[in-house]
């Protein structure tokens, strides 16, 4: 079993051990004092209107006006959903993940499906790829960054084999590494700030893919031959052939610009060493997007652009994230026609959550 068989095994498992743990780890049982309804002082009584005016500023960010009047839920609150979700206050982070996750694979499934979809239009986009990363690799040679091939020659000729194996490893399992700085965040920041890191993450997504969509990149493993670079994350079969993933129309790989990869290993590390609750997180967390960076490179994956570039979306993500807070009135009209009341943390409404 290859590097991406052995991914599709154990991601999935170890995603689905992490989302429960942190779920179980933060039920209010241990934290009652911090779970209260945010609205109503007796929320027993059924008393309050069907609409309510917008957050106030110790709520939400104060630079939002909203759009949409929203309902008040209060009066869902004694629901076994509503009292599920305030016991296993989590779950709702699982479904902000899975809306900020999926919605980007899947879009850079529909367009590599585009792409292969003509043969003609492969070409064309593929030779335009080409010419981009040629164009990259040309800027980092007037800029004195072009190492990537000399790094990955010396680490294929200089390491030993588990080296390169845990190379590979740390690359695929920077998802299941999000996930689970997503549950130390949610158990240890504070809660607005690990909020605008979270939006950070659902806006870096959206922007990167702009990105990629309007800049075609080929990875360097992609490179012709004389390039030098070796693909180790996807060699050819047993039989000297192109593997399945060179040749899965659902596998976007001409997408090396930007470099979500590093950009998200930054934001967690700068997010851990600022927010973290204990030193020994503090003191490693740099060493993850160091690690990434020389990662991304020995396994050909990107370029030093792409990861400067991957650098720029998250510091574009971090500035412009309050922007999805435009979407809480379309969030609490679905709990309220869910016949849900959101959770809301005690700590979320008397802290501010200023745009930095």
């Amino acid at each position: 079993m290859g590097h991406e068989g052995v991914k599709d095994v154990v991601e999935p498992l170890a995603i689905a051990l992490i989302f429960t743990a942190t779920t179980l780890i933060n039920r209010t049982q241990t934290r009652d004092s911090r779970w209260r309804d945010a609205r109503s002082p007796n929320p027993e009584l059924d008393t309050t209107p069907l609409l309510t005016p917008p957050l106030t500023s110790e709520q939400e960010n104060p630079r939002i006006d909203h759009w949409l009047p929203y309902p008040d839920t209060t009066r869902f609150r004694s629901s076994l959903l509503s009292r599920f979700l305030r016991k296993f206050p989590f779950i709702l982070e699982i479904i902000y993940w899975a809306l900020t996750y999926w919605p980007y694979q899947l879009l850079r499934a529909a367009s590599a499906k585009y792409i292969s979809s003509s043969p003609e239009r492969k070409s064309a986009i593929g030779n335009t790829s080409r010419k981009n990363a040629e164009r990259v690799l040309n800027i980092e040679k007037w800029l004195g960054l072009a190492f990537e091939q000399r790094f990955q020659h010396f680490a294929l000729t200089r390491w030993k084999k588990w080296v390169l194996k845990t190379m590979c490893a740390f690359y695929l399992a920077h998802i299941c590494v999000g996930i689970l700085f997503l549950g130390y965040g949610y158990t240890y920041f504070p809660r607005s700030k690990y909020q605008k890191v979270r939006r950070t993450i659902a806006t870096n997504n959206l922007l990167a893919f702009a990105v990629l969509t309007a800049y075609r990149c080929t990875p360097p493993r992609l490179m012709p031959g004389s390039y030098g670079f070796v693909d180790v994350l996807h060699p050819v079969d047993d039989e000297g052939g192109p593997n399945f993933w060179a040749s899965n129309p659902f596998q976007l790989t001409l997408a090396a610009m930007p470099s979500l990869h590093f950009g998200t290993s930054l934001l967690i590390g700068i997010g851990l060493v600022v927010y973290g609750g204990h030193w020994l997180v503090k003191i490693l967390a740099p060493l993850y997007p160091v690690a990434m960076f020389f990662v991304v490179l020995g396994t050909a994956n990107h370029w030093v652009l792409d990861c400067v570039v991957g650098v720029v979306v998250v510091a574009v993500g971090w500035k412009a994230n309050w922007l999805l807070l435009g979407l809480r009135p379309v969030e609490e009209w679905v709990f309220w026609l869910c016949r849900v009341q959101k959770p809301v943390d005690e700590t979320e409404i008397r802290m501010v959550d200023s745009v930095d």
